[in-house]
Protein backbone atom coordinates (compact mmCIF):
# COMPACT_ATOMS: atom_id res chain seq x y z
CA UNK A 1 0.00 0.00 0.00
CA UNK A 2 1.28 3.50 -0.88
CA UNK A 3 2.50 6.20 1.85
CA UNK A 4 1.07 9.99 0.95
CA UNK A 5 3.60 12.57 1.97
CA UNK A 6 1.69 15.39 2.26
CA UNK A 7 3.10 19.20 2.84
CA UNK A 8 2.30 23.12 2.19
CA UNK A 9 6.20 23.30 0.40
CA UNK A 10 6.35 21.92 -2.76
CA UNK A 11 10.02 22.92 -3.26
CA UNK A 12 10.31 20.99 0.53
CA UNK A 13 8.64 18.33 -0.78
CA UNK A 14 10.84 17.82 -3.58
CA UNK A 15 14.18 18.56 -1.31
CA UNK A 16 12.56 15.62 1.09
CA UNK A 17 12.26 12.97 -2.57
CA UNK A 18 15.90 14.21 -3.54
CA UNK A 19 17.27 13.19 0.09
CA UNK A 20 15.29 9.92 0.32
CA UNK A 21 16.47 9.29 -3.13
CA UNK A 22 20.53 9.60 -2.07
CA UNK A 23 20.61 8.74 1.52
CA UNK A 24 17.77 5.85 1.16
CA UNK A 25 17.98 4.81 -2.53
CA UNK A 26 14.39 5.38 -3.07
CA UNK A 27 13.09 4.63 -6.26
CA UNK A 28 9.20 3.93 -6.38
CA UNK A 29 7.30 7.06 -5.87
CA UNK A 30 5.03 9.86 -7.48
CA UNK A 31 5.41 13.24 -8.38
CA UNK A 32 4.79 16.12 -6.38
CA UNK A 33 0.93 16.72 -6.86
CA UNK A 34 -1.50 19.43 -6.01
CA UNK A 35 -3.42 17.90 -2.96
CA UNK A 36 -7.20 18.65 -4.00
CA UNK A 37 -8.54 17.42 -1.05
CA UNK A 38 -6.94 19.06 1.69
CA UNK A 39 -4.86 22.26 -0.26
CA UNK A 40 -0.87 21.96 -0.05
CA UNK A 41 1.01 19.50 -2.05
CA UNK A 42 1.70 15.33 -1.79
CA UNK A 43 3.66 12.48 -2.96
CA UNK A 44 3.42 8.73 -2.65
CA UNK A 45 5.91 6.08 -2.21
CA UNK A 46 5.50 2.83 -3.94
CA UNK A 47 8.17 0.93 -1.75
CA UNK A 48 9.21 0.53 2.06
CA UNK A 49 10.19 3.77 3.74
CA UNK A 50 10.98 4.17 7.31
CA UNK A 51 9.15 6.96 8.98
CA UNK A 52 12.31 7.82 10.91
CA UNK A 53 14.00 9.00 7.57
CA UNK A 54 10.93 11.47 6.78
CA UNK A 55 11.62 12.48 10.46
CA UNK A 56 15.51 12.69 10.14
CA UNK A 57 15.03 15.00 6.84
CA UNK A 58 12.43 17.30 8.96
CA UNK A 59 15.08 17.30 11.91
CA UNK A 60 18.18 18.50 9.67
CA UNK A 61 16.01 21.45 7.92
CA UNK A 62 14.93 22.88 11.68
CA UNK A 63 19.10 22.49 12.41
CA UNK A 64 19.76 24.56 9.24
CA UNK A 65 21.19 21.03 7.30
CA UNK A 66 20.32 19.65 4.12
Amino acid sequence: MPVSVHGDDREELESLINYLKHQHNLRKRSLVMDDREDGGYLFFIYQVCDPRWIASFFESMEEGGV
